[in-house]
């Protein structure tokens, strides 16, 4: 029992001495890279530095240089972090031998895009490895170029009591009801009705949700009477267009982004016509629209469903320039 315990102990003797052997030390990685350093330069008024906020379509230079003591820079990587979006790194490459050491460069933007947006630069060596970033970034912020109204229902009108809101404003995204449609009609862009589909049947109903303008010519909703409403607001709409959500949560991040969007797009109904449930105002569809301020928006329909009591209604979500 001695000679086994003696034996266990001369095991993990040696297997100390052969780990401490082999053991290599590690550099912390706070105190790695320290010989590579990134300056944001100031060297004219667009110039970022550290932090810098802007408006919408203003132009902002990343006026840097890398500098490295030890290895070699054969290209570096702009990475640009926004939102909760992955970030994107773009890599250059450094063609001049002379400039393996010492590298500057001027990257000129043109902000489109509200919120704040981060941008790293690092160094590679030849082997394509990072070698440092200078422990640094810049960040610019760009002020709210357009509103944004998220998860605002608009139920299906009742035709008996009149009460529920079927009526919306896209400057506030406010609700209202037939009964107070009236006294709030310079408010209200449009509301919204649903009819029969044309591929429904007795075995199977389907409904189709379209919107109208209050300038309608002839109302769609005939139980409502909105002819003597003044004065009336003359919003143009879009055709729902199918598949809109990328577009509305990637693509619809600043005032003139969403004037492309909407400017891609044919937008000169006060009312919508889409025959087939799919394409009314269905959840992922969305209707652009221009307002008689002369703003660009986007509505996008996140759910159309119904409520405990039973009552359809469509959940919509609205960006709109300011």
């Amino acid at each position: 029992m001695k000679t086994k315990k003696m034996k266990e102990l001369f095991l993990i003797a040696i297997g100390v001495v052969l780990f401490s052997a082999c053991k290599k030390e590690s550099e912390n990685i706070f105190t790695m890279f320290t010989d590579l350093t990134v300056t944001y330069n100031n060297s004219d008024p667009r110039c970022i530095t550290d932090y810098k906020v802007v408006n919408e379509k203003e132009e902002v230079w990343i006026d840097f240089t890398i500098n490295s003591a030890s290895e070699d820079m054969y290209s570096y990587t702009v990475e640009k972090s926004a939102g909760t979006q992955t970030p994107s790194r773009t890599v250059y490459t450094i063609t001049d031998p002379t400039q393996r050491r010492s590298f500057s460069n001027i990257i000129k933007l043109v902000m489109d895009r509200d919120g704040k947006t981060t941008y790293r630069i690092y160094a590679l060596n030849q082997k394509g490895v990072f070698i440092g970033d200078g422990k640094k970034s810049v960040t610019i912020e760009v002020n709210p170029s357009y509103m944004i109204y998220a998860n605002r229902d608009i139920y299906l009108p009742d035709s008996v009591a009149k009460i529920l809101p079927s009526f919306f404003s896209l400057n506030d995204a406010s609700v209202f009801s037939y009964s107070d449609g009236a006294s709030n009609s310079a408010k209200i862009d449009f509301g919204i009705y649903r009819k029969l589909a044309s591929n429904s049947t007795p075995a199977v109903v389907s409904y189709v949700v379209n919107l109208y303008s209050p300038s309608v010519a002839v109302s769609p909703l005939t139980v409502y009477d909105i002819s003597t409403w003044t004065p009336k607001r003359t919003t143009q709409f879009s055709a729902p267009v199918t598949g809109q959500a990328t577009a509305f949560l990637t693509g619809a991040i600043s005032g003139s982004k969403i004037e492309e969007l909407a400017k891609a797009r044919t937008i000169k109904l006060n009312e919508t016509a889409a025959t087939l449930a799919a394409n009314g105002l269905a959840a992922g569809n969305a209707v652009f629209f221009l307002t008689p301020e002369g703003k660009y928006g986007m509505l996008y329909i996140n759910a159309s469903t119904s409520d405990y009591q039973k009552r359809p209604y469509i959940n919509v979500s609205v960006k709109v320039q300011r």
